[in-house]
This record gives structure tokens, sequence and C-alpha cells, in this order.
């Protein structure tokens, strides 16, 4: 199935050459599909200083947590249950870049200003945090193991009443940014149910590109592991999300699973959802392949104008991205459900529609009350939809 956004502009999701990419970093740049990025023209540090530019996306220093006592302020309070594959750094709470052994466990809670904006995180001012206007952290705990972990997510799911969600932070995040970002979203989508914080040891920094990549693999066998100790809990059901290069470390873990004999545990899933991944489509159909078939229902969030998959591709010889996919027919050969996203692109990177763009985390949450899901077309809010086959 395709769910499309229909938009009259047309976007080149193919610039000419690195030369044309960094001069015309616009919506309206003249489109020109097909047209392959030959890094070997350009110099390859500039083009990775632009990446960085771009992915950095004015948070100048680097986000941290703020921390603040719960006040009497209306603040919302957000937690999220967190499993790592980083080193501590400055131990207990906080995390770097370096790969940790063994993963560790912690819970955090994270107040949401009442004034807040969805699709935004409403970072403080250095060494100054009002939580009546601020995202703050208002209390961490590390927890022993996986066991308090799982217990942890049971009670609030029996609490809840609803789904786990395991979420699997993208490339260029340190550890403060990816958790706020989780505490956004499932803010901004009231999701009630327990959220689980996967923190992979990111660089974040935007040229530790590599790093980062390696990264994913050298962490999958600990989302293997988390992953696995909950589907096999009767009492959770779990959906799993991921962004960008996240959801190259869940392909990673589900084929690592797959492999190992445990297929039959991935159809436990209440849902895939994959949004902006960086994944080369070649990769990507190996690893489905890996799967025999994917578990349902396994969705994708695509948008052709994402700028910053088309600097990721450019860095890995031109090769074609998941996350910016021109058919998505081939998408469907495959038995995975598509969410266009290209009309509500802006002039920012559009790396993270249905995370930062308030159109469309209004409209994914209409799409929720829809019963049953049209079969051809609809609208939510400001934006047209068409659905495909």
């Amino acid at each position: 199935m395709q769910l499309r956004i229909r938009d009259a502009d047309t976007y080149c999701t193919r610039w000419q050459c690195c030369t044309c990419a960094y001069t015309n970093l616009s919506p309206n740049h003249p489109p020109e599909r097909g047209c392959p990025v030959n890094i070997s023209l350009c110099d390859r540090r500039r083009f990775l200083t632009l990446a960085g530019a771009a992915a950095l996306t004015g948070c100048t220093p680097r986000g941290s947590f703020s921390v603040a006592p719960q006040s009497d302020v209306a603040a919302g309070i957000q937690e999220l249950l967190v499993a790592t594959a980083r080193v501590a750094d400055p131990a207990p709470i906080a995390y770097g870049k370096a790969r940790a052994e063994e993963m560790e466990f912690a819970r955090l809670a994270i107040s949401i200003p009442p004034t807040h904006q969805p699709g935004k995180i409403e970072w403080p001012p250095v060494r100054f945090v009002d939580p009546a206007r601020h995202f703050a952290l208002t209390s961490a705990d590390t927890m022993p193991d996986i066991d308090a972990l799982i217990q942890a997510a049971r009670t609030a799911a029996a609490q809840s009443d609803e789904e786990t969600v395991l979420f699997v932070h993208g490339y260029n995040n340190n550890f403060a940014e990816a958790a706020y970002r989780h505490a956004q979203i499932a803010w901004d989508y009231e999701m009630r149910g327990p959220q689980i914080h996967f923190a992979w040891p990111s660089a974040g920094d935007p040229l530790e590109y590599a790093y980062d990549r390696d990264s994913v693999l050298i962490a999958r066998d600990a989302l293997a592991t988390l992953l696995t100790a909950l589907l096999k809990e009767d009492g959770l059901k779990v959906s799993l999300v991921g962004h960008s290069m996240g959801c190259h470390l869940i392909m990673e873990s589900l084929r690592q699973i797959a492999l190992s004999g445990g297929r039959d545990m991935l159809d436990n899933l209440a849902s895939i959802a994959l949004i902006s991944p960086d994944i080369d489509l070649d990769l990507f159909r190996s690893q489905i392949r890996a799967l025999g078939e994917p578990p349902q229902p396994f969705i994708v969030a695509v948008a052709r104008n994402d700028r910053l998959l088309l600097l990721s591709s450019g860095i890995s010889g031109g090769a074609e991205k998941l996350g910016s996919v021109e058919d998505l027919d081939q998408l469907d050969e495959l038995g995975v459900s598509t969410i266009d996203m290209t009309g509500l692109g802006n002039r920012g990177g559009n790396h993270f529609l249905p995370g930062t763009s308030p159109a469309a985390i209004a409209l994914i949450k209409g799409l929720r009350d829809i019963e049953p899901i049209p079969s051809n077309s609809l609208s939510v809010g400001p934006v047209s939809i068409t659905l495909g086959n």
C-alpha cells in the first residue's frame, strides 16, 4: 500500500554534480532527475562540511540535558526507559560516543513545557532552564539489568493499556538530543504506553558518518538481545520505530534474529515503521530476503526531497537510498507499505518530517482515527493524500 501526499512542486532528487549540490539546496532546483552525484569532482572535505552544516539544524552548541526539579508549572512529564550501547560519560546517566561492551539501562523523566509546539524541542539557553518554556530533565535513575527494564515496561503497559514503542534514533545524535527527540515525538503523538529508547553510540558529529555506520553494526547484537527479550513477554505489545541510520540498525537486528532461528518471533511485533531510512536500496532488498516476508504492518516513510539523504547517497557512491526512493512500486513488491511525504517538504533538510512537521504529525494522528482507511483518497488537515495499490 502506498500513501502519497500530493504537491504541485517538482523536486530534484539527484543533482548533476556536487558543485551544483553546494549552491542549490533549494526546493526550486530545476527538476533534472537521474543525474548521478560524482563525489570525485569535488573536494570531499567541503562536501562533508556541507553535510554537517545541514545536519546540525541550528543546534549550536550541541544539545545537552538541563536539569530542573519538578515544579508547580503545568508541564507534562514524558518518561523514557533507556537501553544503551553507549559508555557512560560521565557516569552514571550521561552517555558518550564510546561503544560499550554490554548494555546499560536507565529511566528518565523529561518535562514538556505547557507552551510546547508540535514538532519542536524547546531548548533552553545555556545554563538556564525554565520548565514553563523549555524541555528539562526532571529525574534520572540507573536500572540494574534488562529484567528491571522489562518489568518497568510491563507495569507501564498494564497501567496505560497501550502498546510499547521501541525507538531507535538516527545518525549524528548525542544522547540528550536523541532522548529529547523521542520524548517530543511520544508527547506529540499522545503515545501513553511504555517508551523504550535504544541509544546506540552515535558520535554526535556530522563529520563522523563512517564512525556511526560502524557503530550500527557493533550495536546490532545489543538491539537484537533487547528486542528478543521484549518479544518473549506475553504482556507486551511492541512497535518498532526507527529514524535515518537507526533504520539500518533495526534491519540488521531483524535479519540477525531471523538468521538465528527466531524469524517466527518477529511476527509478534505490533508494527514496524522506518522513517527516512538511510539504507542502500539494494541492501534493504537483501535484508528483506533474509526475513522471508516482512512482519506486518511494515511501513516506510519517504521523501524524495530529503536533502540529507541526498548527501548520504553522495558519500555512498551515489547509491539510491530507501528513504528517498523514486519508484514506490518496487517497495510494494517487497511487501512494504509506504507513506510519501514529499509534499510536506520545505526549505529545511526534510529528513524527519513525521517528527518535526506539525502538518505531518496532524496527518498521521488523524489517520489513526479513521476506520477503515479509505482505499482511494482522503484529506487530513491541510494535506491531500492519495492511497496507491
